[in-house]
């Protein structure tokens, strides 16, 4: 039986062999303005990797060591205790229009910690025209990477919940005299 007959009796659903005989060129990609490219506005096509998203890879070497001196993985109250450094980071690193701190202004949605030391931050800006789009997210992972136990750090820039002013901290209310 050859292959063409068992390619018509598969069941439907199935996934089929692909002739290369008659695959067909694609036309080449369409280029895309740089300049927005790497904004991070919802629906935007990056033409390349925003520097925050450059794969790096783990330097294994600032976990803690174990009795023969190699790197293990960090425990919980290890990791919790990373967790915390984390976000006394974040609240050291300001918007730069507005006097808060990322973290109280309710920008930063989520942090988490490996065993492996790696930190994934998800986060906003308080708009998809903020200037500091293409460069706040890796100036972010830059100071989360001088950590001690932080082997690898990923700051992911998200617009789902957009922010708003109820996302800050009651001091950043009060900073701000939002009430």
């Amino acid at each position: 039986m050859s292959n063409e007959n068992k390619t018509e009796q598969q069941p439907e659903g199935a996934a089929k062999l692909v002739d290369e005989s008659k695959r067909t060129s694609v036309e080449p990609p369409v280029e895309v303005d740089k300049s927005l490219a790497n904004r991070g506005a919802p629906g935007q096509t990056q033409a390349e990797p925003a520097p925050s998203e450059e794969a790096t890879a783990p330097e294994l070497s600032k976990l803690p060591k174990d009795e023969q001196g190699n790197p293990r993985d960090l425990g919980m109250d290890e990791a919790k205790q990373v967790k915390e450094a984390v976000i006394g980071k974040l609240q050291t690193i300001y918007d730069p229009e507005i006097p808060v701190n990322i973290y109280e202004l309710g920008l930063v949605y989520n942090v988490s910690v490996s065993l492996k030391g790696g930190v994934h931050v998800k986060m906003t800006l308080t708009s998809p025209a903020c200037p500091v789009a293409g460069s706040l997210p890796g100036e972010v992972e830059h100071k989360l990477r001088e950590l001690e136990f932080v082997t690898q750090a990923k700051v992911e820039l998200v617009w789902d919940p957009q922010w708003s002013k109820d996302m800050m901290s009651e001091a950043a209310k009060l900073e701000l005299n939002v009430m």
